[in-house]
């Protein structure tokens, strides 16, 4: 039997199911929901709590958000979307708006080699 415990991986690189994993997990999604993550957890979320908060990636290249209550969209489109103020960028750099509605927004991210989508939707009830 095989545990946890006795399985340990000793290699100056990875092995070929741990690459095989990455390549399903280290995505482009992955890596803007963790941009996105840190600004909601740190600025949005505190002051205004939700009910409920879930992150997925759907494929590398989609990535969605979805919470019940809290912020509005437009509050957390406007503390997402990137913005150059006097040189300063705030926001997610490379993250552009393509639409949006009271309860869901469609943004862009710019910051991989292939754009990926992030879809937002705010449940009410």
């Amino acid at each position: 039997m095989n545990s946890s415990a006795d399985a340990t991986l000793v290699a100056d690189e990875l092995s070929g199911p741990e690459r095989a994993l990455l390549e399903l997990t280290a995505t482009p999604a992955a890596t803007l929901l963790g941009a996105v993550s840190m600004i909601l957890r740190t600025t949005l979320f505190t002051d205004d709590p939700v009910a409920w908060v879930d992150m997925w990636q759907a494929r590398p290249d989609r990535a969605r958000i979805e919470w019940m209550n809290g912020p509005e969209i437009g509050e957390v489109v406007t503390h997402l979307a990137a913005k150059d103020h006097e040189g300063e960028v705030e926001g997610v750099p490379g993250l552009r708006l393509i639409s949006s509605t009271d309860q869901v927004a469609k943004l862009h991210w710019l910051g991989s080699a292939a754009p990926v989508e992030l879809l937002l939707t705010r449940q009410t009830s």
